[in-house]
């Protein structure tokens, strides 16, 4: 009968050390964007981390490799998360077209995306910065990928065939933190440009291109759309996010 006890009790000690169910399930995987690290998305990590998500942020040579190889890498990464029942995606600039054109091929556990400050329709940054030698050479093969006349290549991606939302800073004034790019932007991505046709949800914030990836209004509106589909009204008070705005689908 001691025996039996013990079995018992030692069968309720592992119990409360497991992990909880739904950590263990949903795996959240983090890219940041060209010429970045995953310490950029650190934020971001601790908040899905809070919210019971295993949180997989992953590095990768941004600024080495063309987008296809990226996509490569990330994929053998997420391949291993096959016994997660749902596999999420939060990326960052770049890290949103990786993601993209991974998705040519199918994830059949595939769960929501959050894309920050993507450039879907291509940078016109990288356009007029692309001839440049000095551009080259810092930001590599993919920095060329991103240009806006780059039309053959964007229109080869595949729409993300999951529930995605898409979060984009400006100014919200029509003329964004850059005077010389057209229209509002977050001083390097114009908000037209992460625009994508098929999204469940658009957020503009108040923010600039890496400093978005530090208000705490996107990481809970990140956390919001992975579990509900959608994002939340924006708070009216505090931090960068003040004075954001909302528009439903694209």
């Amino acid at each position: 009968m001691s025996n039996l006890k013990s079995l018992i009790l030692s069968l309720a000690i592992a119990g409360l050390l497991l992990p909880r169910a739904s950590s263990a399930r949903e795996v959240v995987f983090l890219l940041h964007g060209l010429g970045s690290v995953p310490l950029s998305m650190w934020y971001l990590e601790d908040h899905l981390e809070e919210a019971g998500y295993t949180v997989r942020n992953l590095g990768y040579p941004s600024t080495h490799l063309p987008v296809g190889e990226a996509a490569d890498l990330v994929r053998r990464e997420v391949d291993r998360a096959e016994a997660a029942s749902r596999v999420h995606f939060v990326a960052h600039s770049l890290g949103s077209i990786v993601v993209r054109k991974m998705l040519e091929h199918e994830i059949p556990n595939l769960g929501r995306m959050v894309m920050i400050a993507p450039p879907n329709g291509g940078s016109l940054t990288a356009q007029r910065l692309q001839d440049l030698d000095i551009f080259r050479w810092i930001f590599g093969p993919a920095g060329q990928q991103l240009a806006a006349d780059n039309r053959e290549f964007f229109q080869s991606l595949p729409i993300p065939p999951c529930e995605f939302g898409i979060i984009a800073g400006g100014k919200g004034d029509g003329e964004g933190f850059n005077l010389g790019l057209p229209g509002d932007d977050d001083g390097t991505v114009r908000v037209e440009e992460t625009l994508l046709p098929g999204a469940a949800d658009f957020l503009l914030l108040r923010d600039t291109h890496t400093l978005i990836l530090f208000d705490p209004e996107t990481s809970r509106q990140a956390v919001h759309f992975l579990k509900e589909g959608r994002f939340e009204k924006p708070k009216e008070e505090g931090g960068r996010g003040e004075g954001a705005t909302r528009r439903q689908g694209d």
